[in-house]
Parts: C-alpha cells; structure tokens; sequence
C-alpha cells in the first residue's frame, strides 16, 4: 500500500502545481459512481479560497491516507465526506487536506462524465439521503454488474 500512496502523494504534488491530473481509480469506496479498476478520473486543482459545492467529489488525504469522497457538510471548520460504495463512516477533514476536486469521470464503457454537471451531483446527493437503504442495494449492484 506504501506505493499506492507514495503515487498519490505525487499526485497532491501535481494538483498544488496548478495541474490537472488524470488516473485509474482503486477500490470501490465511490461504487456506484465510480467503477474501480475500470474508471478512470481527472483531478483538477483546489485552492483554500475556493468555496465547495454540497455533492462535489473531492480528492483529500485523511490519516495519511489519499481519497476521493462525495462532500456531504459541514461540522465547525471540518468538512465532511462520504464515500457513495460506504454505509456508515463520515471523514471530517480541514481545508488544507483537500487537494482536488474532480472533474471528469472516463467510464470504461466510453462515456464521459463531467462532474461539475447539477443533475449528477444531484444523483450523489440523492444516493448519500438513501444511505439507509445502501446495505440492501450495493450487493444487488454489484451482482448485475
């Protein structure tokens, strides 16, 4: 895991340069959004100044560990992330951890999502209000895929 996150720090290097980076997503913490594996997704630089949009996926370290996660609040200075594969945990993370924010998603099958798009955020925030009901439709997701 050590080079994974060696790769990604790399990664927060590039976005605090002012570049726009583009990479293979792991794991399947943002499932049904983003496929890991098979997507892959354009990061595009965050500065403190910028303010976040409810809904927006953000790239973050938290626990010295890199991630990208659906904004969902905030708790005093914190912002508050979710992943939209996770049931329960809630990352709070300071202005200064965020490192990107993403902007387009390269499905596998093609397609092309750009992120900053109202009706797509609107779609994660829906999929976070009906975190409730994620433990019975993520396994039914994910045996049809």
């Amino acid at each position: 895991m050590v080079l994974k996150n060696q790769f990604l720090a790399s990664v927060a290097d590039m976005l605090s340069e002012g570049k726009k980076v583009r990479i293979r997503i792991d794991g399947e913490s943002m499932y049904p959004f983003i496929r890991g594996g098979k997507d892959e997704v354009e990061l595009i630089p965050y500065t403190v100044s910028r303010s976040l949009q409810l809904g927006e996926c953000i790239f973050y370290e938290w626990k010295g560990q890199f991630m990208i996660h659906r904004y969902i609040g905030r708790k005093e200075d914190k912002y508050l992330m979710m992943g939209d594969g996770n049931l329960v945990q809630i990352e709070e993370v300071s202005p200064h951890a965020i490192k990107g924010i993403l902007g387009t998603i390269f499905k596998a099958n093609g397609k092309i999502q750009d992120c900053s798009d109202e009706k797509w955020i609107k779609k994660g925030l829906l999929w976070y209000r009906m975190r409730k009901l994620r433990r019975f439709i993520l396994p039914i997701l994910k045996r049809i895929r």
